[in-house]
């Protein structure tokens, strides 16, 4: 009983740990250019352009559209 219950309990803590990691935002770094800046002081950039703009719609507290980092 307790082993059929385990694997289930594993897959399900694997998917959601994987999930979020690839879901969330990344932090500021030099070799990410596409940036949006959030409520306060917070701000995500990405790599790509598409990324950044797919994070920014689905990011309640975004306050700004991308842009290019310089």
């Amino acid at each position: 009983m307790i082993k059929s219950n385990i694997f289930p309990i594993i897959t399900l803590v694997f998917l959601s740990v994987s999930i979020f990691s690839l879901s969330y935002p990344s932090s500021v770094s030099a070799d990410k250019d596409f940036c949006y800046d959030q409520v306060g002081d917070g701000h995500h950039c990405f790599e790509k352009e598409g990324n950044c703009k797919d994070a920014q719609k689905h990011d309640e507290i975004a306050e700004s559209h991308c842009y290019k980092e310089d």
